[in-house]
């Protein structure tokens, strides 16, 4: 009989990982990956530079794992909020909510997800596919009127953006929940929604979310 093999757990090699990655989520979440250096990342991550490369190939791949692991906890959250909500209006301006919490409660997560996740206007990017079902879902419904996915999805990813770069600016006096409602509202009208319903449904996303 073959005997079974398992995997080592070596606790040191984990948190030095782990070390790299909240080093590097810190350092992108201010400059692009051009303007970080490896050795900022190990000297802020207080790791030998070999232990980059036991780890990751190059910048650009850990990069993009940090991008990854940014939009992972984004979705979750999300996913979490919407949860078996069926109207499509509630789940857009909710979902826009959510990532005003995001951007508040995990600064750098959000500043890291805006900075390196390019492509994610696109319907076919990976942080956009509960969103395309979404829309879709709103535009079958005739909830979402005068709008193709294409168009739906640009005007809940391009109002979430400026969003999240506008509370980013240091300042910005008008309260977070205050943007949150108005943005909500601002983006439901522009997919079709009646303006009195669009603001009913911003304002309750608004007290729901951003307690």
């Amino acid at each position: 009989m073959a005997k079974r093999t398992t995997a080592r757990i070596d606790p040191r090699r984990d948190r030095t990982r782990e070390a790299l990655l909240t080093a590097g989520r810190s350092l992108f979440a201010h400059r692009d990956v051009d303007g970080v250096s490896v050795d900022e990342i190990v000297a802020a991550a207080a790791v030998a530079k070999g232990s980059f490369y036991n780890h990751f190939d190059d910048k650009e791949g850990f990069a993009r794992e940090i991008a990854a692991s940014a939009r992972r906890e984004a979705e979750a959250l999300v996913n979490d909020d919407t949860a078996g909500i069926e109207d499509p209006a509630v789940a857009v301006a909710r979902a826009l909510c959510v990532f005003v919490r995001f951007a508040l409660e995990r600064r750098d997560s959000a500043r890291t997800l805006w900075r390196l996740n390019t492509g994610a206007t696109m319907v076919d990017a990976p942080i956009n596919r509960g969103l395309v079902d979404v829309v879709q879902h709103g535009i079958d419904a005739g909830a979402f009127t005068h709008v193709d996915i294409e168009t739906g999805i640009l005007l809940v990813m391009g109002t979430i953006v400026i969003t999240l770069r506008h509370l980013f600016e240091e300042r910005v006096r008008t309260q977070p929940k205050e943007i949150a409602q108005r943005m909500a509202a601002g983006l439901l009208r522009s997919l079709g929604v009646a303006a009195s319903r669009a603001d009913r449904l911003a304002r309750e996303a608004t007290l729901a979310v951003l307690v």
